[in-house]
């Protein structure tokens, strides 16, 4: 059986040193968010007023901003990860051990975007979940995106929605790899992060 998978709408992260502002679920499951990009796919795609998206990876430059993937038990653990000072974010934020039952909270965050708040934004993120075989176990397009950072906090943005996995005792244990690749439309460039979980039966 493969793991449950569930996306939970991550609003914007209000980032003041007081309080962040947590996330709320929705029911949409992965299968959902794969029928809606097909329908996408197949119907003419609205473009923001006044601008030139380039979409797709063509013609992509390197982006300046870095991509993370948190692997995380709460939402409150977010929050934190977001507030620590940025030299301490790379060594936090991200179980490595799992087991079944346990659910796991995978926000998609950018970080140092140098970009004006004011600007125009469009970001999205292709998400890949692969199994100890190496086996493609889902690959969405359009995980997850961005179309304004908070004032405050421009520089570090938390895409939505957020995705969340539950495996069971039927799946396989080994280590787990979680691809993404965030795409900045209105400056064409694009950055690309992966992290590992080991899944441990008992």
């Amino acid at each position: 059986m493969q793991p449950r998978y569930r996306v939970t709408l991550l609003f914007t992260l209000v980032l003041s040193l007081a309080s962040v502002l947590l996330a709320q679920q929705t029911t949409s499951s992965l299968a959902d968010i794969a029928r809606q990009e097909r329908e996408k796919r197949t119907q003419p795609t609205a473009k923001p007023v006044q601008t030139k998206i380039s979409v797709g990876s063509a013609g992509m430059s390197n982006a300046a901003f870095q991509a993370n993937i948190l692997i995380t038990d709460s939402k409150e653990a977010i929050g934190r990860w977001v507030l620590l000072p940025a030299a301490e974010r790379a060594g936090t934020g991200r179980i490595r051990r799992v087991t079944p039952g346990m659910k796991m909270y995978v926000p998609l965050v950018v970080t140092n975007y140098g970009f004006p708040a004011s600007e125009n934004m469009y970001l999205t993120a292709q998400v890949r979940l692969s199994n100890p075989d190496g086996k493609t176990l889902f690959d969405v397009p359009k995980m997850s995106g961005a179309i304004s950072p908070d004032p405050r906090s421009p520089s570090v943005i938390v895409l939505n929605p957020l995705l969340d996995l539950t495996f069971d005792t039927k799946d396989r244990p080994g280590r787990y790899t979680i691809q993404v690749t965030i795409t900045d439309h209105f400056h064409s460039t694009s950055a690309t992060a992966e992290e590992t979980f080991e899944l441990i039966q008992y």
